[in-house]
């Protein structure tokens, strides 16, 4: 469970799983649909924070300072999604070399200030889960290695091959796999954690047997039947949906590479960015996920990819190397992440727009007050999303159901967005609350007809500078917000239209 100072040499440290007092009882892990993930690193977030003591930075007491803070339930993410916390040789890094599968990196802290990390999310709202690397183990330092030759080749018994980032884990083989079932066991049993997201899970780098037997074995036989069970199954293969809705929520690189296209205006990793497939990526990745619809996870930063602002920049057209279409195309992005069907997950940082290379853990939060505007924005964002069922439609197909109905899309008329980067849709929940999402992707005004179905007066709600700072239970009761709102009038018995609605260059709106 944890190795020694030496650990190269020295024995593991006994300890007593048993002695932690939690006090989370009541906690209840969310439903799929109230997911809003925020992928951190242990070490980088709280690393040279000048706001909490240099014992504590870059450890699991930093990260329980800041959720004692309330700096997530400030923000309004309900799932800290945490990178790897296995032992690994080395400091300070991304984490993706585990030694082994049970022990917790000590540079963190101790296993209780693990068990304490969780126990004080849990009793602030938050989930947690955690990443495991099941592909691959670090050759600098690993225990497995050799430890039963059954004459197989290099490493013995629990390896089978290579990968790019170090040795193959011989998944798919029965009692290697126990071995990491146990491990997602323990972590659940000792300490407390919600789910799993599990890395770089394509069938190239890991036995697919393995997930179908944690999926039975975890959720299945009630060991934790809501249990958040998330793959990197990138590019996605289409057994790991299984029925839908008991099949592994998945990052989905389709929304990510798409949007990156459309953001940097040119091809990115071989995606072009034509109008082509918008409609697919803002409604759960669903012609490619089959039927996996809710499960879906939408991002477009995480630790493996550039920031949006780095990788504007990395176009070839000459305004976006301007500092003030960066900062929009990066709130276009968080803006799309929120307003998508699925789940949106933000990575450490994000909150504040910040540009980086991909793989970069450190963030200088002196820098980034929570005053600044970027944050405040994305905080209303949230906020806003976290208390309109309609953002988070959730099921096999909302689209039948009545709830989800596309207003424009590149394969509609010219005045409802026909050819053009734009996509548009009205929801409802069926509480009576009905809304209106736009976006558009074009560097220019685009004059449109909105068939919003129904007639009256459209509340803004969010653009991309502004949101309506709405509290629990007050959305209902919204006013006029800043001053902006579109009449619908009745061109039929059966529609309402509003027309020549004007929408501005790099532009997303949200109407109530």
């Amino acid at each position: 469970r944890v190795f020694s100072d030496d650990f190269k040499y020295r024995n593991s440290v006994v300890v007593d799983p048993t002695g932690f007092r939690w006090s989370d009882q009541g906690w209840k892990t969310p439903q799929i649909n109230d997911l809003i993930l925020y992928e951190l690193n242990v070490y980088g977030f709280t690393d040279n924070d000048p706001a909490v003591p240099e014992e504590h930075q870059g450890t699991f007491r930093g990260v329980i300072q800041r959720i004692k803070e309330g700096y997530f339930n400030e923000l309004g993410v309900t799932v800290i999604a945490l990178m790897p916390t296995s032992e690994v040789p080395q400091k300070r890094g991304l984490g993706y070399e585990p030694c082994t599968f049970m022990a917790v990196e000590k540079d963190f802290g101790t296993p209780d200030d693990f068990r304490e990390m969780i126990n004080e999310a849990h009793n602030h709202g938050l989930a947690v889960i955690i990443d495991q690397v099941f592909n691959h183990t670090s050759n600098d330092f690993n225990p497995l290695w050799m430890l039963i030759d059954d004459g197989s080749g290099d490493g013995g018994f629990y390896f089978e091959g290579k990968t790019m980032w170090g040795n193959k884990v011989a998944t798919g083989k029965d009692e290697v796999d126990n071995m990491l079932i146990d491990s997602c066991k323990m972590f659940i049993k000792e300490y407390h954690i919600d789910g799993f997201r599990f890395d770089a899970t394509h069938s190239y780098f890991l036995n697919h047997k393995l997930l179908h037997r944690l999926a039975h074995e975890i959720k299945d036989k009630g060991f934790k039947p809501d249990a958040i069970m998330i793959a990197e199954n990138l590019p996605n293969e289409e057994d790991l949906n299984l029925d839908g809705y008991n099949g592994y929520a998945q990052w989905s690189d389709i929304f990510h590479d798409k949007i990156k296209a459309l953001l940097r205006e040119g091809e990115f990793e071989g995606v072009d960015n034509s109008p082509e497939d918008l409609g697919n990526m803002f409604y759960f990745s669903k012609d490619s996920f089959a039927a996996h619809t809710n499960n879906v996870i939408n991002y477009c930063e995480s630790h493996d990819e550039n920031s949006v602002q780095y990788e504007v920049a990395t176009g070839d057209e000459e305004h976006l190397q301007k500092a003030n279409i960066k900062n929009r195309k990066a709130r276009l992005g968080m803006f799309s992440t929120m307003v998508a069907l699925g789940q949106p997950m933000i990575y450490m940082g994000q909150e504040y727009g910040i540009e980086r290379e991909r793989n970069r853990i450190d963030v200088n939060w002196a820098k980034y007050p929570q005053t600044h505007s970027f944050y405040e924005w994305t905080k209303r964002l949230i906020k806003l999303r976290r208390h309109s069922g309609s953002l988070k439609l959730s099921g096999y197909n909302p689209a039948a159901e009545g709830k989800f109905e596309w207003i424009l899309g590149p394969w509609m008329d010219r005045k409802r967005g026909g050819g053009k980067r734009v996509i548009g849709w009205r929801a409802a929940d069926g509480s009576g609350e009905r809304i209106l999402v736009m976006l558009n992707f074009e560097g220019c005004d685009l004059k449109v007809d909105l068939h919003v179905g129904y007639q009256g007066k459209w509340v803004k709600l969010a653009d991309i500078d502004h949101v309506v700072d709405i509290t629990d239970g007050q959305i209902g009761g919204l006013q006029n917000g800043d001053g902006d709102s579109l009449i619908a009038g009745t061109d039929n018995q059966s529609d309402a239209v509003a027309h020549d609605f004007v929408l501005p260059p790099y532009s997303g709106f949200v109407y109530k």
